[in-house]
């Protein structure tokens, strides 16, 4: 896939690290409910899937609340060599959050190969099988959206959990708002690999309590 243009994505390791060495030491994160028969479709096979209502409304109130309360920092200009963006942020390592969601969440996802889109490995056939996600990041990020505040077209890297010593292939995003809420604009654009302009792009819609999963 190519860049994307997301108005709730993933920053740079860099930059996170430093921002969850300025967060409080620990973080209470609002309950998420267990959900049944939660559907995951998918946007593009292999490389997009979507869960619709994997937070109720009450829960994404509660979130917006909960996120509110944080110490949210404007985003520093950006340096050479890293996407142009706009929001205000908020990043804590927690990996007791990050396994709730994955305990939420992992019951509603299929099991799938390793990504053809990524670098070929020297694995046995038993290890590129499908599978279900190991873990999720412990590395929780937070980002706020206000009128026209935006995060430009970017690729995510992989990265490695200190934690856990798991490396990424998938980036989760988790909408508390959408077009429920009369939100315009804010949707993740996925853009395809294609030569010329303009180039095509991929667009879920933003529906609040859906989350999303790419790579």
């Amino acid at each position: 896939m190519a860049p994307r243009k997301s108005k709730a994505k993933n920053e740079q390791p860099a930059s996170s690290v430093a921002a969850a060495k300025k967060a409080p030491v620990s973080v209470v994160f609002p309950e998420i409910a267990e959900k049944e028969r939660l559907e995951c479709r998918a946007v593009l096979e292999d490389q997009i899937l979507v869960v619709d209502d994997f937070l109720s409304p009450v829960e994404c109130k509660e979130y917006v609340k909960f996120i509110d309360s944080l110490p949210l920092e404007l985003t520093p200009p950006k340096k050479r060599g890293e996407a142009e963006r706009v929001n205000h942020r908020f990043s804590v390592t927690s990996l007791d959050f990050a396994q709730k969601l994955h305990k939420r969440l992992t019951p509603h996802l299929p099991s799938l190969p390793y990504p053809t889109s990524m670098p070929k490995r020297k694995t046995t056939v038993q290890e590129d099988a499908p599978r279900l996600p190991h873990s999720f990041n412990s590395n929780i990020r937070v980002y706020k959206y206000t009128a026209g505040q935006y995060f430009g077209p970017h690729y995510d890297d992989s990265v490695k959990d200190p934690l856990t010593g798991a490396t990424s292939e998938w980036t989760l995003l988790v909408y508390l708002t959408g077009e429920e809420d009369g939100v315009e604009g804010g949707e993740t654009l996925f853009y395809k690999e294609q030569k010329g302009k303009p180039r095509e792009t991929i667009t879920p819609p933003l529906k609040r309590g859906s989350a999303l999963l790419h790579r």
